[in-house]
């Protein structure tokens, strides 16, 4: 099978194309950034083709003759500014639906995320039909929804849709995640809530691709969103510490007040304009989400395959063999700023 993968040198993307191209299926990736991609993904049996979400030309050009299109690009930063995640998100799906629909393909995978239901409480066995009675918190969160409901919408008898939700996305070749984790620790920015006894859903790359060939297959994933997760849960303060281990860094404070957390964090939204940004970061480390599998295992067949624990070693032996901590930080790309999107700002004929 042919299949178009866009993000190809984003961590998800490229271990998408990876696993694709394990199965044997011809696989394309589509980056701006074809060099960096071409090393993330190491295969040279991965056509690698430069263009961006941002030209639905570009798009529809490398998807020709493909099957399947995984669409895995995003903005991985939290923080980035809200035309950025506007641009990306929103304008970028509806130009990766329309390219699909041009170039004939026939079922398209949409990576969302589990911060589609980002919401100030817990959320403690929550399925796909629990719906929130307000917009998440935090820009990347809704944007990242609107973008979801847009590619649902678009699902239909020419063109099949299914979008997918991981948590906490993790495991070895995370530059740019690892990238932001370890600055937060030595910045003094990462801190537990309530002695980190909140539970933590995380989904291991390793488990995620696995569901992303499962979805481009299952007859009843069209039109339909999953949450994906790790078969494990652990309290926040297990999770990063071991992450923290990973990395030969101090395991992270613990202890701060939530309620005050989140005070905070509203006011540095208020004085620095970020659009609920600090909130949403509080919120996701410090409020519990556990959520209901049932519906990918059902209809998709999945079940998480990967144990935490080999997982944390492996990923300890890859940080050492790629430089340490410090290497990590020099290879992560940098945070996107407004004039990333100012060439598909433009195409478009302005905000």
């Amino acid at each position: 099978m042919r299949v178009l993968v866009t993000g190809g040198s984003g961590f998800l993307g490229s271990a998408a194309c990876r696993a694709l191209a394990r199965a044997g299926h011809a696989v394309i990736a589509l980056t701006r950034q074809p060099e960096l991609a071409r090393i993330r993904i190491g295969n040279p049996e991965v056509e690698i083709v430069r263009g961006s979400i941002g030209d639905p030309v570009e798009v529809a050009r490398a998807a020709e003759g493909a099957a399947w299109l995984i669409h895995a690009a995003g903005i991985a930063a939290r923080d980035a500014p809200s035309r950025v995640l506007r641009w990306v998100h929103i304008a970028g799906t509806e130009n990766v639906l329309r390219a699909a629909r041009r170039a004939g393909v026939r079922r398209v995978i949409h990576v969302s995320c589990a911060d589609v239901s980002l919401s100030d409480e817990d959320r403690m066995h929550w399925d796909e039909a629990r719906a929130l009675p307000r917009a998440p918190v935090g820009q990347h969160a809704r944007t990242k929804l609107i973008a979801e409901e847009l590619a649902l919408a678009a699902s239909d008898d020419v063109i099949e849709v299914t979008a997918l939700r991981p948590a906490l996305l993790w495991g070895t070749d995370d530059v740019d995640g690892l990238a932001a984790f370890i600055q937060a620790m030595r910045s003094g920015a990462f801190t537990l809530y309530g002695g980190g006894r909140n539970i933590v859903a995380t989904t291991h790359i390793d488990n995620f691709v696995r569901a992303v060939l499962l979805a481009a297959q299952a007859e009843a994933a069209p039109g339909r969103t999953y949450y994906v997760t790790d078969g494990e849960f652990l309290e926040a303060r297990e999770f990063y510490a071991r992450l923290a281990a990973a990395l030969a860094l101090p395991a992270p404070k613990t202890g701060g007040s939530l309620p005050l957390a989140l005070l905070g964090a509203r006011m540095r939204d208020l004085a620095r304009a970020t659009d609920g940004a600090a909130r949403a970061a509080v919120v996701r480390v410090g409020r519990s989400a556990l959520f209901d599998v049932s519906r990918a295992t059902l209809d998709l067949g999945y079940e998480a395959k990967v144990a935490l624990e080999p997982c944390f070693a492996e990923l300890r032996a890859w940080i050492e063999a790629a430089g340490g901590a410090d290497r990590l930080l020099a290879r992560a790309r940098p945070r996107p700023v407004e004039a990333d999107v100012d060439t598909q700002v433009r195409a478009a004929g302005g905000d």
